[in-house]
């Protein structure tokens, strides 16, 4: 029997190293008051969509659920980032957290204001919704505006340091991009972190990459689209002369697909698509000679931005040790001296040895009711036992007499036996 093909190409089976190298994300909120916001909670869900798909699309928190609860499961499911948002009882502002999970940093930032997708989707004029195909794959990260990037040769100071911070979580929140496995058409999406010189104000924007072809009249790109979607209805005819008309589009005079994008947006790609692949003979024939280009395989296409949204402005207010507890390294609204600084890193060691001292405490009484269970259990059953060993000496003793009773019994029918058949030979005795 032949041996079954198998496809080494398309089907690769993954390697569990590389899974397991690949960042995911938690976005939860955590408070009573975000619970009870209607358009927080949805914005929780829009920003889940961002992060796909490597993350917990479907998580539903509870009132009762702590910060710590989220923590100690980020272990066991794998979890490299948390996206925490709150919003304050107090003043009412929305904050979000974002922290490495699980020994930190945490960064803070108020959020400013933000637009959720629905509120997008109503002000565009060609609102684009997600497929299934299109979160595949993560989004494209870019990052602007950060002077840390470009001025890597200076001496560092508090400034870069912070932005440094900032662009390493962001970076290792997605996976990279290998230039050479990663195919272009599987990158469809785009998120954007963006800093403003001026005001040191971080805008966070999520865009869908839309391509259009350039070189082909608005007509025929109808016909052009229309071989991955049946359903498109064809052009319409009735106001043409002739098919020059349709194909050159020259009644309508300078107003052509050309028009519509501008000259930055259109780059030039190989469609691969349209390469035949064939014996090495025709490809030798097919070859271009000297002084002649390929232009048959390269095509003018457009490259068009789609906001999806969430759409979130917000300002750095801490970087902090841990998750959310530790000594506050960067705060962007208090400053103090190093004498206050040295008080407050004496000040969390106490805090941290008094922790240790209580687990320790802990576990000593911990350890000393599990022996006390444990003897009281011992003791339980040697009882047991001690009652069981009574039951079957006292079920011994009373088996004794039974059996003595029973002998007594039969030697009385015996006798009452004999007696009677004494009395009936002298009775007919005396009958003789």
């Amino acid at each position: 029997m032949a041996k079954r093909r198998t496809k080494k190409r398309t089907h690769v089976a993954t390697n569990p190293e590389e899974i397991t190298k690949i960042p995911k994300s938690m976005v939860i909120r955590v408070g009573q008051t975000s619970m009870g916001n209607h358009s927080l909670n949805q914005l929780v869900k829009d920003f889940r969509h961002v992060m796909e798909p490597y993350t917990a699309l479907k998580l539903k928190e509870r009132k009762s659920n702590k910060l710590k609860d989220f923590v100690v499961m980020c272990g066991p499911l794998s979890v490299s980032h948390l996206f925490i948002f709150t919003q304050s009882e107090r003043t009412g502002n929305v904050s979000l957290k974002v922290a490495r999970a699980p020994h930190g940093p945490t960064i803070t930032f108020q959020l400013e204001d933000y637009s959720l997708s629905k509120d997008i989707k109503r002000f565009l004029r060609r609102p684009k919704s997600l497929n299934n195909e299109d979160t595949l794959n993560p989004p494209l990260l870019v990052l602007n505006g950060f002077n840390s990037l470009k001025n890597k040769q200076d001496t560092p100071n508090e400034e870069a340091n912070v932005e440094r911070v900032i662009v390493s979580l962001f970076q290792h929140a997605f996976p990279p991009l290998n230039p050479s496995k990663t195919q272009l058409n599987t990158i469809r999406r785009v998120f954007m972190v963006n800093k403003d010189p001026t005001t040191g104000e971080i805008s966070l924007r999520h865009y869908y990459i839309d391509i259009h072809e350039v070189e082909i009249s608005k007509n025929l790109k109808h016909l052009y689209n229309a071989k991955n979607n049946l359903h498109k209805s064809v052009p319409n005819l009735h106001k043409k002369e002739d098919i020059s008309s349709l194909v050159l589009d020259h009644d309508v005079g300078a107003y052509t697909s050309e028009s519509e994008v501008e000259d930055d947006a259109v780059v030039s790609m190989v469609d691969k698509k349209d390469v035949k692949v064939g014996s090495e003979q025709q490809q030798q024939q097919e070859k271009p000679q000297e002084g002649e280009t390929d232009e048959q395989q390269t095509k003018k296409k457009a490259v068009k931005l789609t906001e999806l949204g969430p759409r979130m402005n917000m300002k750095l207010v801490k970087i902090e040790e841990g998750i959310c507890s530790g000594r506050v390294l960067h705060h962007e609204f208090v400053q103090k001296t190093d004498a206050e600084i040295k008080a407050l890193i004496k000040r969390h060691e106490q805090k941290k040895r008094l922790r240790e001292e209580r687990r320790k405490e802990q576990e000593k009484n911990v350890n000393r009711k599990q022996v006390v269970k444990d003897a009281k259990k011992k003791r339980k059953m040697e009882r047991r036992e001690k009652r069981g060993g009574q039951a079957t000496e006292e079920n011994g003793d009373n088996e004794a007499p039974v059996s003595s009773s029973s002998d007594t019994s039969d030697g009385s029918d015996d006798g009452s036996s004999n007696i009677s058949e004494e009395s009936e030979k002298e009775l007919f005795s005396g009958q003789e």
